[in-house]
């Protein structure tokens, strides 16, 4: 190899391996709170997180996706035990007697959605949640509320004199027009027998009540209609067998449940967020003692041919 090559090639290996000694092989700043090998800098971030400061250190932001944030909230009416909450289907925590708060503590980071629900209602009570449902934006999150009040029983149900467009968004939006229609009683809390598998459950396996999600009957409980007593639900809040009496008189109602109370998830007008005769909707029939003709009673029909009823359940 011609020498002057070689010297080149020295010289530019030289001074490559001492530049990598400059980079890389430069000594512990132990005090610099910029260097991330650094005692301070570790302690720094540590305290970041325990203060839940995300804004960056040193011109970098190392902690804002790690930083976890609580879910709190106020209680009220919970003159009973047995309320256990539920954040996003995962963490249950069970709420005291008498409590006048909640915390889910350090458990959701920013930009991550949560959920608050109730997986188990105290014995006699009934509690809603407003405020339950959003996302995490660098801060705690201190305004869901839980509010509890006595249940009734034996509860009363209705049919709705108005029928309803299939498509209010979600089986829970059903529910507003429980309290505005003409056959509300004019007082109580009522939820329509209305499911879609997402914001209503009534149950996963056939007949069993499990994975309920905001569901409308209460376990162990007598219902009427203004005939008399149509009869009383199991442990898992279910009719399992012929009903004392009809549930109501001859109707359609919107139901998205299959016979045996699971979701009939292609038969919910696109989970009750359509109109179209793309979509079918499945009904309950009132006028029976069977329990598949009030779950499913009706051949679905397209959502764009009419309005249907709803069977109204009081909480």
């Amino acid at each position: 190899m011609n020498p002057n090559n070689q010297r080149l090639i020295y010289l530019f290996s030289t001074f490559f391996l001492l530049n990598l000694m400059l980079t890389y092989c430069q000594p512990l700043e132990i005090n610099n709170v910029c260097d991330s090998r650094s005692e301070v800098f570790k302690e720094v971030q540590v305290l970041k997180i325990i203060g839940k400061d995300s804004s960056p250190l040193c011109g970098k932001d190392y902690i804002s996706t790690i930083i976890p944030y609580t879910i709190s909230g106020s209680v009220s009416g919970l003159n009973n035990s047995g309320l256990i909450l539920s954040l996003n289907g995962i963490v249950t925590l069970p709420v005291e007697k008498g409590s006048s708060d909640f915390y889910f503590l350090n458990i959701i980071t920013s930009g991550s959605s949560y959920s608050v629900k109730v997986q188990n209602q105290p014995s006699g009570l009934f509690c809603n949640i407003t405020n339950g449902d959003g996302i995490v934006k660098n801060a705690n999150i201190n305004t869901v509320s839980v509010s509890c009040a006595p249940t009734c029983d034996p509860c009363f149900l209705f049919l709705t004199n108005s029928g309803y467009p299939p498509n209010p968004g979600s089986a829970k939006n059903f529910d507003t027009s429980c309290s505005s229609d003409g056959n509300y009683p004019g007082t109580g809390n009522y939820k329509a027998m209305v499911v879609d598998g997402v914001t209503r459950t009534a149950s996963i396996g056939a007949n069993v009540g499990d994975g309920q999600t905001d569901w409308v009957f209460a376990p162990n409980r007598t219902y009427h209609q203004t005939e008399g007593v149509i009869g009383t639900t199991n442990s898992a809040g279910l009719f399992v067998s012929t009903l004392s009496l009809r549930f109501s008189v001859n109707s359609k109602y919107w139901t998205g449940l299959n016979t045996n109370w699971t979701t009939n998830t292609s038969n919910t007008c696109d989970l009750w967020r359509s109109n179209s005769g793309s979509f079918t909707g499945v009904m309950g029939q009132g006028n029976s003692t069977a329990i598949s003709d009030i779950t499913a009673g009706w051949t679905p029909e397209a959502c764009n041919l009419s309005n249907q009823q709803l069977i109204c359940v009081e909480q």
